[in-house]
């Protein structure tokens, strides 16, 4: 409870400094930067991704915000799908194959680890697609597993296009053109979206 507290003052707080400092940070975003500085710039998107402490969705937001739709949508991607691929081969290769066993184990989690391991594809696309999950929960409960990287890699990369899109045209929108009913229609089609992937994951893991 006190974790899910956290993630969630933390998202408040990041979206109330966007609010707040809207104005700087789109003179910013307007300016032109030097290749090197981009480079920083998706070094530093890569860092947030790969540690567990904050959410990259609000960097997402701002890196659609600086490179528009299309550029920033690829970056996010690019940027999202490396750090998951970091992230789940240094635990794999730290954690010993007895250690790995014990965690993915534990109780409360049996069930679903011997539904990843049936069907690894599945499991982690619908884990992507229905962001309930922290993505770092998601990279690091992927590497305990028997999972293998090519069905992981393959369902991460499809799994995060959606929300990346999303919070890729929020930026672009909320920043660019201050769209807010642009904004509230690129919700509404995610959360419809959403709802139509929850029914397909419920269809989907239904008992027999």
């Amino acid at each position: 409870m006190r974790r899910k507290f956290f993630f969630l003052t933390l998202y408040v707080g990041s979206a109330v400094a966007i609010f707040t400092f809207r104005e700087p940070l789109t003179r910013w975003m307007e300016t032109e930067s030097t290749w090197y500085m981009d480079v920083l710039i998706c070094l530093f998107a890569l860092l947030v991704a790969i540690v567990p402490a904050f959410p990259y969705g609000v960097v997402a937001v701002i890196l659609g915000a600086k490179y528009g739709s299309a550029l920033g949508t690829g970056i996010n991607i690019i940027v999202s799908v490396l750090a998951a691929i970091i992230l789940f081969g240094l635990i794999r290769g730290t954690f010993t194959a007895e250690g790995r066993h014990k965690i993915a184990h534990f109780k409360g989690v049996t069930f679903l680890t011997e539904f990843t391991e049936r069907n690894a594809f599945m499991t982690i696309l619908f884990a992507r697609l229905l962001p309930i999950v922290p993505a770092q929960v998601i990279n690091a409960y992927a590497a305990l597993t028997k999972m293998p990287w090519k069905p992981y890699f393959y369902a991460t990369l499809l799994g995060k296009i959606p929300f990346i899109l999303l919070v890729t045209l929020i930026g672009d929108q909320f920043f660019n053109e201050a769209n807010y009913r642009g904004i509230a229609y690129i919700v509404a089609v995610y959360v419809l979206f959403l709802s139509f992937v929850y029914g397909l994951f419920r269809f989907y893991t239904r008992k027999p």
